[in-house]
């Protein structure tokens, strides 16, 4: 670590990890300090990326594409767990699914193996809100055989062949009517609010899939975004003009809710468009800012503040109007968010009456 100009409070902390920065044998020893350096600031968005994960992190925000394997890897307790399996993708093709515990890559223990990328979640919030999350590091062609636990006892095999494919795809492929105790309920999944082409795939559910929906149910579960892609769907959403749906709706939101995924969560309920269903977001809200300390390592720090939602949500996660708990290790396929939001969705309907798409103007 080399002297800046720091504040007080700052300046004691650089002092205090200094000689173990100093004495680090390798690179991981020099990010675990880092980590446990930046962890002692109260704020949200710091995170240590590799090149893959930055790379990955500015891709998946855009509507392009990258070589992936469609899904994460979740560690809790040195057990890695599958999630963010996206439709349409390669792990979900293999057969993959949220929540299975990958044992071993390539018949190397998931640990250890070298596809293995170091966590990139928020270093600010608490790992039992926010547990540390992996990407794979795959290559085009290349075939990652996995040895998967589906339910405790269960071992599968599953070969999972990384193409190159985008999570703006993977909205589009979430997209679909979920008709439930004869309700007509239009899911549709947003990993990230995208800096293009968010609002036409929006728009293009509507006049598709989604066009017989009685009611919407948005899953906002996963990371943030692009502030301008909340106004885009709130102007889809609201009374006015560019108005594509009128009707109930319900967001699911959970720990991972966080910055313009709490935006749109916090209008969606302040407007009167409809409630929240899950667990608490992940309440952090600024701007993100990116600084490369080396050849290897990209920071992510919070940038400015941005009114009103930072003083509202920063620090302060935003609660749902129906607690639902996330789903876990072993799942097997069963969602409990997923499932209060269908009640909750019909239990609108029943109320308000049914919704109902219109034409793009």
């Amino acid at each position: 670590m080399t002297r800046h100009s720091y504040g007080p409070s700052c300046r004691a902390l650089v002092e205090e990890f200094r000689p173990a920065a100093e004495n680090a044998a390798d690179p991981t020893a020099e990010r675990q300090v880092i980590w446990q350096f930046l962890s002692r600031i109260r704020a949200t968005h710091f995170a240590l990326l590799s090149v893959n994960s930055y790379n990955a992190l500015i891709t998946d925000l855009s509507d392009a594409g990258r070589v992936m394997t469609g899904m994460q890897l979740t560690n809790l307790g040195g057990r890695y767990f599958a999630t963010g399996v996206l439709p349409g993708g390669p792990a979900e093709a293999a057969g993959v699914a949220d929540w299975d515990e990958v044992v071993s890559i390539n018949g190397t223990a998931t640990a250890a193996s070298t596809r293995l990328d170091w966590r990139s979640d928020d270093i600010g919030l608490p790992d039992d809100r926010d547990p540390p999350v992996h990407e794979l590091t795959p290559t085009y062609g290349d075939t990652l055989r996995l040895r998967i636990v589906r339910v405790p006892s269960e071992t599968l095999a599953a070969a999972v062949i990384p193409v190159i494919y985008s999570v703006l795809r993977a909205a589009r492929a979430s997209a679909r009517i979920i008709t439930y105790k004869g309700v007509r309920v239009g899911y549709m999944h947003w990993w990230f609010m995208h800096t293009r082409g968010h609002a036409r795939e929006f728009g293009a559910a509507l006049s598709g899939p989604l066009e017989s929906s009685e009611v919407l149910l948005l899953d906002l579960r996963g990371r943030g975004g692009s502030d301008q892609a909340v106004k885009d769907v709130l102007e889809m959403l609201s009374p006015g003009p560019k108005q594509r749906f009128a009707g109930p709706i319900v967001a699911l939101i959970d720990g991972h809710t966080r910055s313009a995924k709490e935006e749109l969560a916090y209008e969606v309920r302040a407007r009167g468009l409809g409630r929240l269903v899950g667990e608490p977001s992940a309440g952090a809200f600024v701007a993100l800012g990116f600084e490369l300390i080396d050849a290897h390592t990209i920071l992510t720090l919070p940038g400015k503040a941005i009114p009103p939602y930072t003083e509202l949500i920063e620090g302060h996660p935003i609660s749902p109007d129906v607690l639902a708990p996330v789903p876990g290790p072993y799942a097997a396929g069963n969602d409990p968010i997923v499932a209060a939001g269908l009640e909750e969705a019909v239990r609108l309907v029943k109320e308000q009456g049914p919704g109902f798409t219109r034409a793009p103007s």
